[in-house]
């Protein structure tokens, strides 16, 4: 926590060194346990912000169990949010984002007794280099990459979790505005690593995945009448990757390579002013094509549907916004073998959304119902999804 402290420090004092004079520095949103400070600079030539976040949430008196608890969590988190645009001319420009996360949690099982900490640091940056030769024509190359340490500890030594995991996207988009049609084409290679290791009563495990996704999407998209929206997308990927689930002492890795494709299709349909109904339907085919387990080729990806489908309903009055949503997810296999299948499920949303004013600052309330009909179904393999659930949310901007 310090030397994110001292990292913030030296960071606002070397933009205000460079930079010369900011346009402001202030406090955002700030209470008991949580605080903003954010900087601002915007010229001809370049824009920039920086945020630095603390937030604080949970119980006081996290240090000793108590079995009078339960389910009871604290956490403290810090981040470091800095946002910066440079304009080389009209045609050329480049947007730099990066995002250091720091947080402790801990957490309180009063049925069990046990108190178990997680800490998290999280790296993100994302570059985007724009480059638009003509009234027509939008390109950006875009660089991103994730790095994420956590380390979960459990106070009754049954096991200690250390995971790390680090992604990497390079991908090529190009926007073509034509009179008659849209069209968005997008080339992309994703890189990632997630390496588990923990430790149990008797022995070690590791738990390693290394995949390496190429693919390409092509969409087109036309706007009629600004009433009906209609989009088309065809996508391809190739999808790598070795994988090792053993004790530590066992190096032997599996490999499979598999093949996606499909088509998504996407409607919105405008009625007068405050009446939007859209609807999306996706169709896929993904594939093992190459395995060092010979009897995987030709198998379903685990995990993956063929099909799924979204219908959503949004409706305005005045300040407010009432929205609903209904999803289907065909049946999918939940391993590799194909052995055993997930069965399709279909959910659905209720929410509501309130715009008001409080002494000039926006703020917005929402509510929401998810899962209304408390389906039980499971995401994938080995992950139930939620139950019927309520939320509510306040933001106010300032």
């Amino acid at each position: 926590m310090y030397i994110l402290k001292l990292f913030v420090f030296l960071l606002f004092s070397y933009i205000y060194s460079y930079c010369g004079q900011l346009d402001f520095i202030k406090f955002e949103n700030t209470d008991k346990n949580n605080a903003i400070l954010k900087a601002e600079k915007k010229n001809k030539l370049y824009e920039y912000v920086i945020k630095y976040k603390f937030e604080k949430f949970g119980y006081t008196n996290q240090d000793n169990p108590n079995t009078n608890f339960f389910d009871t969590s604290n956490e403290d988190k810090q981040s470091v949010i800095f946002t910066n645009s440079i304009y080389l001319n009209d045609n050329i420009w480049i947007d730099l984002n990066i995002n250091y996360e720091n947080s402790l949690q801990k957490k309180v099982d009063g049925s069990l007794g046990l108190l178990s900490q997680n800490r998290v640091y999280k790296q993100q940056s994302l570059v985007k280099l724009y480059f638009k030769p003509n009234s027509i024509l939008t390109t950006n190359l875009i660089f991103k990459g994730i790095n994420k340490d956590s380390d979960i500890d459990i106070n009754t030594n049954r096991y200690r979790n250390n995971i790390l995991n680090d992604e990497k996207e390079i991908s090529f988009n190009t926007y073509l505005d034509l009179d008659f049609i849209d069209i968005y084409t997008k080339f992309y290679q994703t890189h990632s690593n997630y390496n588990k290791l923990y430790k149990d009563i008797d022995s070690d495990y590791n738990k390693n995945k290394n995949n390496l996704t190429r693919g390409i999407e092509l969409t087109f998209e036309k706007n009629f009448f600004n009433s009906y929206l209609i989009s088309t997308t065809f996508f391809a990927s190739t999808n790598e990757y070795d994988y090792l689930y053993e004790k530590t002492n066992s190096n032997k890795k599996h490999r499979i390579d598999s093949l996606s494709k499909g088509v998504e299709f996407f409607i919105e349909k405008n009625f007068y002013d405050n009446l939007i109904l859209s609807t999306t339907a996706r169709f896929s085919s993904d594939e093992i094509k190459n395995s060092s387990k010979k009897d995987l080729i030709g198998n379903r990806v685990e995990n993956k549907a063929n099909n799924q489908y979204d219908i959503d309903l949004e409706y305005r009055l005045k300040k407010f916004k009432f929205f609903s949503k209904l999803t289907h997810i065909s049946s999918r296999y939940a391993n590799e073998k194909n052995s055993e299948k997930l069965n399709a499920y279909t959910i659905a949303t209720l929410g509501s959304s309130f715009y008001t004013k409080l002494k000039n600052s926006n703020l917005k309330f929402d509510f929401n119902i998810r899962n209304i009909f408390n389906k039980k179904y499971f995401i994938d393999s080995d992950t139930q999804g939620e139950n019927r659930n309520y939320f509510l949310n306040m933001i106010m901007k300032f």
